[in-house]
């Protein structure tokens, strides 16, 4: 049930203009929060769920003055760069670090937003979709914010907005269920079928994430489109492609999205203050994609390669 008091949460963008996350133009809203900590991640942003500070050592004055500013004592300078005590700064709202700042030096990822705003935001965008575009909540993992991401999905189901969705499925099914009513399209990520190799590169097993998709399969009515984020040398062998394939088959789907893996987020990663491991991943040539394209074509899983997609 969605409450009957419309909501809020916590988000780092909003993206109009899309075209490769839902059919028509659509509007992205990123909600902060993530189960999940894969290697390749290109929005590290929108890991935690609390907003956070975004840091460039290369702007900074050293002028002391977003740590005189800062009220919770988070920022200290450790050889020639600050450093944020992040279990500090997550229980900041106001952020008189960032308003200090002169430089640009230091900026805010996330900050909270309620339903009626950000529905506001989203018919601003309406006029701009044409008649078959409407709204992804992406991340991070929206289902980590399950009335939010409900209440936000109600209000534009309701006025006739085509809603879709992006998740990793590692969440508890009650999460997801509350906005299925509301929800047009899922886009379910799938990353390793071994439990183990799962968890070496993600943080976290697969049992959850492949027992969703079991249920999804049968509970959800409206389009379920199956994504795979190709990374070399962890999930792009025939060997896993085809376990990927009788996975989908034994559920009743056939029809799967490769993504493959990029580097577009790594400056993101030392604004962060953290490690940034996807340089031991080169993104797949083209041979390595008509490969896989093939073996899931084999199989009878129709295979869309990165935003070659029949939206």
């Amino acid at each position: 049930m969605v409450p009957e008091k419309l909501t809020g949460g916590t988000i780092f963008d909003i993206q109009g203009f899309s075209v490769h996350d839902g059919p028509g133009c659509r509007t992205l809203i990123f909600f902060k929060g993530c189960t999940l900590r894969c290697k390749w991640c290109s929005n590290p942003e929108g890991l935690h769920q609390f907003p956070e500070p975004l840091y460039n050592v290369g702007k900074c004055l050293f002028d002391n003055l977003c740590i005189e500013a800062c009220k919770r004592n988070a920022i200290t300078p450790v050889d020639a760069k600050l450093v944020f005590n992040l279990e500090l700064c997550r229980n900041c709202s106001s952020f008189e670090c960032a308003a200090a700042c002169c430089s640009g030096a230091l900026k805010i990822a996330g900050y909270y937003i309620t339903t009626e705003k950000l529905y506001e935001l989203i018919r601003r965008d309406r006029q701009y979709w044409g008649d078959r575009g409407g709204i992804t909540l992406t991340g991070g993992e929206p289902f980590l914010q399950p009335d939010f991401a409900a209440s936000i999905l109600k209000i534009c189901y309701d006025a006739n907005i085509h809603t879709s969705i992006e998740t990793c499925g590692n969440i508890p099914l009650t999460n997801i269920e509350r906005s299925l009513d509301y929800t047009e399209w899922i886009f379910y990520d799938l990353k390793q079928m071994d439990s183990k190799r799962h968890l070496d590169v993600t943080g976290t097993e697969n049992r959850l994430i492949l027992d969703n998709a079991r249920k999804l399969a049968y509970l959800f009515r409206g389009r379920l489109v199956f994504r795979l984020p190709l990374v070399p040398g962890f999930n792009d062998d025939d060997a896993h492609i085809q376990k990927v394939s009788d996975f989908l088959r034994s559920i009743g789907k056939d029809e799967i999205n490769i993504l493959p893996v990029h580097h577009l987020g790594r400056e993101k990663y030392a604004l962060l203050g953290m490690k940034y491991y996807t340089t031991s991943y080169k993104i797949p040539e083209k041979e390595v994609l008509e490969r896989v394209h093939n073996v899931f074509q084999s199989n009878d899983i129709r295979c869309y390669i990165g935003s070659d997609t029949p939206f």
